[in-house]
């Protein structure tokens, strides 16, 4: 019987540890428009990788020394993070827009709570009570990375200080990644931009040629609300405003919807159309290049801005009981306030007598 060298027997050995430490994940994605899916890394390190799909087809394969956060960005802009531990193999499937994870740990993890948000209606307060559950529910897991980046940095005005109460319930190990250390320290800087955030100016016409300003809703709080006759979410949106309207009728409140819309007679029968005609319909035909759309990051449809009389900007895509609550809780805090100033005043005066 011959001997097998020594060597070859290391060389064997090697190779069969590194199959069994080996992270592989095997992608067949159908709609890609390009054969290039762009890799960033997360974890351990940032660094940036590419693969080369064909036909939608791919297999990408590394050597994790730790456990690796790292994710596909696709050509279509969609992010989707892989955990990869050794020896784990993880496989998509589907289209582009809705893709099919197999695989364990973490990844298993990511797949359940996927399929959850997408049996969840997308009607915003909804959708984030959901996704707020699942965060608190999970605090040790990775996967909050992809939730908390893709339901609330991304938003079009973020709201940092329920990102920063989600960010203190979250364990250590994830707090500690670099890429939640480099978010808790921009969310330090944006959040003090955005305690100064204001709309100094809006000037658009309604469906009578007349111009509407904040002159026209001067001292009152307004819900600058965007939506377009194409898009059947905002319109559903608007309807939901009349009995916003119904409730704040006698309060210091006014609403405005800016309208994306680029032809003037869909958005004139849109508008009649509905009972929506009792506050402040504008456009400037502009659509998406609508001055105050581009300066406040508007990007998808419904949005709405509720403003303080001050023009400054209070919440964002409020709705509902919600808004009706937040208006008469802002307002009586004004007249608590009011009452206040008053009292002072009074007590001032008569000190002065003595």
């Amino acid at each position: 019987m011959k001997k097998i060298p020594f060597y070859l027997i290391i060389i064997l050995l090697l190779s069969a540890c590194g199959k069994k430490s080996a992270f592989t994940l095997k992608g067949h994605i159908s709609g890609l428009t390009s054969d290039t899916i762009l890799v960033f890394y997360q974890l351990p390190i940032q660094q940036l990788d590419t693969i080369i799909a064909e036909k939608g087809k791919f297999t990408y394969t590394i050597t994790p020394d730790t456990f690796t956060l790292f994710s596909l960005i696709m050509n279509n802009g969609q992010t989707l993070p892989i955990y990869a531990d050794k020896g784990e193999k993880v496989a998509l499937s589907g289209e582009i827009d809705q893709l099919q994870i197999k695989g364990t740990g973490e990844n298993e993890r990511q797949a359940q709570i996927m399929r959850q948000l997408n049996n969840t209606p997308d009607n915003g307060r909804r959708l984030v009570e959901a996704v707020d559950s699942l965060i608190k529910a999970h605090p040790q897991s990775y996967t909050n990375i992809y939730l908390i980046d893709k339901y609330y940095v991304q938003d079009s005005l973020p709201d940092y200080s329920h990102i920063d109460q989600l960010i203190k319930g979250l364990s250590g190990v994830i707090k500690d990644t670099p890429y939640m250390i480099d978010l808790q320290n921009k969310l330090s800087e944006q959040k003090e931009l955005a305690d100064h955030r204001y709309i100094p100016n809006i000037s658009c016409t309604d469906r009578n040629g007349k111009t509407v300003s904040w002159n026209s809703v001067k001292g009152k709080y307004v819900l600058l609300d965007f939506w377009a006759s194409w898009n059947k979410e905002s319109i559903a949106a608007q309807d939901s405003l009349v009995s916003v309207q119904k409730a704040l009728k006698k309060e210091k409140f006014a609403i405005i919807s800016l309208s994306l819309d680029l032809d003037k007679k869909e958005w004139l029968e849109k508008t009649l159309q509905r009972d929506t005609t009792q506050w402040k319909q504008v456009c400037d035909f502009k659509g998406w290049d609508n001055s105050v759309v581009k300066q406040q990051g508007i990007i998808r449809l419904p949005a709405n801005i509720l403003i303080g009389p001050d023009k400054k900007v209070i919440a964002q895509d409020i709705r509902g009981k919600e808004l009706t609550d937040k208006v008469k809780q802002l307002i009586e805090q004004d007249k608590k306030k009011e009452k206040a100033a008053k009292e002072a005043e009074r007590a001032r005066k008569r000190q002065n007598k003595k």
